[in-house]
């Protein structure tokens, strides 16, 4: 029996609800994974971008110059943040990865419930890496470094481009299509922390913020008008109490009980 899940939603993406309608807002959606084969527990967190057309798309996701238009995901654990240009998360907040592997989706992790990826649409890590082929940009500097606890940024030698960013290299592709999925919902990343230590007091938020480019109002796979929104967001990680978890373990043991 899983945990329940915690949507968070957010407002239309303001540069973008000026210039079309099918851009609607975007949400975290957080849940709890218990690993059996390892005893971990891992509070996840799921990035959407919602749209209202069949042929709705995004390319990438990015940062563009030092004049305000960065991009960063970090932690923040207890009010303690990490850098945007962290090689290593050290607020005791880091993203986890299965072992080998790293941002890039992964083919060997795609049965793994937990494992951090990013993506622009597909939302299984084969689908993502072959179809999709999903590529960090030059500016993703851990993208693709295996066990990256941190998303890290760069920029080039006349500070653009500044912070992580990721495009699918095959933006025609079925799947990166919001018609694709019944709640027209673009997956934008996976992003896990073990929580297997952590108190029921903490308090673990994520904070994503970068520009993407979407195709919107389309009639095909290859239509529609061009736009760039920004946008900013601050989710909150399921924490539970040992307790908490303990009773949902039960739950699943009564439920299995009643069967036989």
């Amino acid at each position: 029996m899983g945990f329940p899940k915690s949507v968070i939603s957010f407002g239309v993406l303001a540069a973008a609800a000026s210039a079309n309608a099918s851009i609607l807002g975007y949400e975290g959606i957080s849940y709890i994974v218990n690993d059996g084969s390892t005893g971990y527990r891992y509070s996840v967190m799921d990035v959407y971008v919602k749209c209202s057309g069949q042929f709705d798309k995004c390319v990438n996701f990015y940062g563009q110059n030092l004049a305000g238009k960065t991009s960063w995901v970090t932690t923040t654990k207890n009010g303690v943040a990490n850098a945007n240009n962290a090689s290593t998360a050290t607020n005791g907040a880091p993203w986890v990865h299965s072992d080998g592997t790293g941002w890039m989706p992964n083919s060997a992790a795609n049965s793994n419930a937990w494992d951090s990826f990013v993506t622009i649409g597909a939302r299984s890590q084969t689908e993502a890496q072959t179809s999709s082929a999903i590529t960090a940009d030059p500016y993703f500097v851990n993208g693709n470094s295996p066990g990256a606890g941190t998303v890290q940024g760069g920029y080039n030698s006349t500070g653009f481009y500044v912070g992580a960013g990721w495009y699918t290299a095959s933006p025609l592709y079925i799947g990166d299509l919001a018609g694709s999925y019944a709640d027209k919902k673009m997956l934008l990343g996976r992003f896990t922390i073990d929580i297997s230590s952590c108190l029921a007091t903490d308090v673990i938020t994520m904070q994503m913020h970068g520009q993407v480019t979407f195709k919107v109002n389309g009639t095909s796979a290859g239509g529609g008008t061009t736009t760039q929104p920004t946008f900013t967001m601050n989710a909150t990680y399921l924490v539970p109490s040992p307790g908490a978890l303990a009773l949902v373990g039960l739950a699943g043991l009564v439920s299995r009980r009643r069967k036989v």
